[in-house]
């Protein structure tokens, strides 16, 4: 359910709503939020420009920031779109499913704009990361940075013999030489198959000398996070059968992963610490509006839902096709903890596409990306939350 760019449209699926209804936990939540901004700042590093005569980065999904060093971030993108722009209306001639950004801090402490990156063979326009296998491809979801290398995990996809697409599993990608650009990365690959409905790479961490590894079990409504853990040489190693799960409070290898209480499962998402919030993660619960705010004293929980913190503005959540139902769906929300500046604050981006399960927006996603109303469509969303504790928290 994402990532279609409006091409793909699933043929069946069960809407289990009570599941995210409420946007205030039982209990309380520990936080409540004070503001929440678009600064036009945070906005520019990724915004395509209004103007482009020659091809150029139009729009993707995923948007995950990872640190390579304290002035340098790696930024992970999906399926993209690449085009020319006239007046913030965007015309795509290329779609590509991945690319990577880099931003460099400045010498005021600003980040610079991500300058985006594909690989090029004869004038035609690649994927960082190309498939050689047929009618498969990958999209980079997550990554950490290890000791001398960078390691990214990316959903392994199909379209054969299938009237969508479905993931095959996850491929980890380790890079020995992250402080090069994008496109003379030497990197070798691990493949982790979906196995007993355990999906593996949706967040990924490093702490204590682990590398920390959350997967998803099940698919949308009503699916768990589950928690893997390997020693960071051993990943750098490219050791993954060495990969320990959280299997009824204890670390096991080879053993059933136990759902991680209080966190619900998604394909994507972010898992951070700061001394304010603790362990924390975003969801934006499937078919939903509403960014949810999830924290936790340690990664194995339980996790507690702090409620809504952001609700996704207008025109996403509010326009409508002539027959009622949503036009746009919002997800892969994710932080950005480097462009915070302070502890009670978090940065996020979420992404805004075609709505994947309405019928008759099959290809149509350039139609909308032409109208400069549109310019945010597919283009990730930045948003600055100021948090403070709650009143009965103290």
């Amino acid at each position: 359910m994402k990532r279609n760019l409006g091409e793909i449209l699933p043929t069946t699926f069960v809407i289990i709503t009570l599941l995210f209804m409420g946007s205030v936990p039982a209990g309380g939540a520990d936080f409540e939020v004070v503001s929440a901004t678009s600064p036009e700042d945070l906005q520019s590093l990724v915004q395509p420009p209004k103007d482009s005569n020659f091809p150029t980065w139009l729009g993707a999904d995923a948007a995950t920031s990872i640190r390579v060093d304290d002035s340098t971030y790696v930024w992970l993108f999906g399926d993209t779109l690449i085009g020319k722009s006239e007046g913030g209306r965007r015309k795509y001639s290329v779609f590509i499913h991945n690319t990577i950004g880099v931003s460099q801090k400045m010498e005021g402490g600003d980040f610079g704009r991500i300058e985006k990156y594909w690989r090029e063979d004869d004038g035609k326009i690649l994927p960082i990361f190309p498939c050689q296998e047929k009618e498969k491809f990958y999209w980079p979801l997550v990554g950490a940075r290890l000791n001398n290398s960078l390691v990214i995990a990316a959903d392994k996809v199909t379209t054969e013999d299938t009237e969508t697409f479905k993931t095959l599993g996850t491929t980890l990608f380790t890079m020995s030489n992250p402080e090069k650009p994008p496109t003379e990365w030497n990197y070798f690959s691990n493949f982790l198959p979906e196995e007993g409905g355990v999906t593996w790479g949706s967040a990924l961490l490093v702490h204590d000398g682990w590398l920390y590894v959350f997967g998803e079990k099940g698919a949308g409504f009503g699916s768990k996070s589950t928690l893997g853990r390997l020693k960071v040489g051993e990943a750098e190693a490219g050791n993954w059968d060495r990969l320990r799960v959280w299997s009824e409070g204890d670390w096991k290898v080879g053993g059933t992963p136990t759902p991680v209480p209080g966190l619900p499962g998604t394909s994507e998402t972010t898992v951070d610490h700061n001394s304010f919030l603790g362990w924390y993660s975003l969801r934006i619960p499937p078919l939903g509006y509403g960014v949810h705010l999830y924290t936790a004293g340690g990664l194995t929980g339980p996790w507690k839902d702090q409620g809504k913190v952001y609700s996704v503005p207008s025109p996403w959540s509010s326009e409508e096709t002539d027959k009622g139902k949503n036009l746009f769906s919002a997800y892969a929300v994710k932080s950005h903890p480097e462009l915070a500046q302070n502890e009670d604050e978090i940065v996020i981006t979420y992404n805004v596409n075609l709505n994947p399960f309405v019928s008759g927006l099959t290809g149509k996603m350039g139609q909308y990306i032409g109208q400069e109303k549109y310019e945010g469509l597919y283009v990730p969303q930045f948003v600055l939350i100021e948090l403070q504790r709650s009143p009965e928290q103290g």
